[in-house]
This record gives C-alpha cells, structure tokens and sequence, in this order.
C-alpha cells in the first residue's frame, strides 16, 4: 500500500507540470465523530474518534476562486443509546440489544466532496481559504460492537450511501514555489439516514483537523 501512495504522489507531481490552474493536496484529517438520532426509543450516546485521508483537487476558474473536488477513505464513529429492547441483523446472525445498551457504530466510507474553494491573497508566506459543498459517500465497510458482542458486521443495519455537506477553512503556509502546508478545520454533517430500520433515522455529523501538504 505504500509503495502505491508514493508512486501516485509521484504521477501527481508529474501532473503539475502539464497543467495549468489546477492544485493537489495530499491530506490527513483526524476527527470527531457522532450520530444524532429522531427517535424516542434510541439516543445519541457520545462522539468517537475517526480518521478521513486522501486527495483533493482544486480547479481554478479565477486567481482566487475554485472548484473542489477529490477522493478520500472516511472512518466516521459514533455510539447511540438503546432506551428499548431490539435487535441487530448482523451479516451472519441476529443479535439481541437489551434495554439501555450502548451500540457503537463504525462506519467507512468512500468520500466524494464536491464544491468551492476560495483563498485570500498571499500575505507573506501565508493564504487563507474557505471550503463547502456537497459531500458524497459510498459505504465500504460497517461494524458494529455491542456490550457482549464485538466487531458484528452491520452491513445489512447501513444504508450503502450517505449524502451531507461540510464547511471550513484554514490556512496554506507556503514552503517553495506553489507547495504549501496546509492545516484547517472542517465541520460536515449529514443529510439522509445511514440505517436500513423503518423506525429509527440516523444521521451523521463530524468535526476533522486538516493536516496537508499542497503541490
């Protein structure tokens, strides 16, 4: 895996070069994560920790002003609170939830931001930026660990996509030439319900620490 990350930083940089207006930021983002629950008979139980890495991509249409875009593996955790007797339907049998079990949830995603990005002139070595839009996701893996259960494969509790948006800034520190070290904080939140129950909706919501570095 990381012979692969290097030789497509590499094609990337070689990329730079033939392109005109067009930025890659290799970027690394711990994060809190949570659910929020609608329903009566379940409640959000506290946030976890998670971890979203990958590539973005900014198109600049103007010196400042750009379209966003990119790829990313998202670890987004949360716990919720059963008030009622349920059940899981996990991938190889049923699990019993008793009343007042703590679930947690660990949900990974393939993450698809599309929006704008917009950056402050340089002031000394320094740029300012705001990013938001739309953020698509593609579930990839979805587990599940009960009080007297471990790592129970939810797949079958998940929806495979979630649907949300994020906001954010930051700042780009520049190092030489157009490459830059970037840090910033970005909140997302979710719009549909990640869970396949009729009668209970959940969606998702994180706070993530960007650390990058822009070429």
């Amino acid at each position: 895996m990381k012979k692969y990350s290097i030789l497509l930083l590499f094609v990337l940089l070689g990329l730079k070069g033939y392109t005109q207006g067009i930025s890659f930021t290799v970027f690394a983002e711990p994060q809190v994560g949570w659910f929020s629950s609608n329903s009566k008979n379940v409640e959000a139980a506290g946030s976890m920790i998670g971890f979203n890495g990958g590539l973005n991509f900014d198109n600049y249409f103007a010196e400042n002003y750009a379209f966003s875009t990119g790829v990313g593996i998202n670890n987004i955790n949360g716990k919720v609170k059963y008030l009622e007797p349920s059940v899981m339907e996990g991938l190889d049998s049923t699990y019993t939830i008793q009343n007042g079990d703590v679930v947690e949830y660990h949900m990974q995603y393939i993450n698809v931001p599309i929006g704008l990005k917009f950056k402050t002139i340089e002031i000394g070595y320094t740029r300012f930026f705001a990013h938001l839009g739309m953020d698509a996701n593609i579930s990839i893996r979805a587990k599940a660990n009960l009080p007297h259960e471990a790592n129970i494969d939810a797949a079958n509790e998940m929806h495979w996509y979630n649907l949300g948006y994020y906001i954010g800034g930051g700042v780009e520190y520049s190092i030489g030439g157009t490459t830059a070290i970037v840090a910033g904080l970005t909140y997302k939140n979710g719009f549909l319900d990640v869970t396949e129950k009729e009668n209970l909706k959940l969606t998702t919501g994180n706070l993530s620490l960007r650390l990058g570095i822009l070429f």
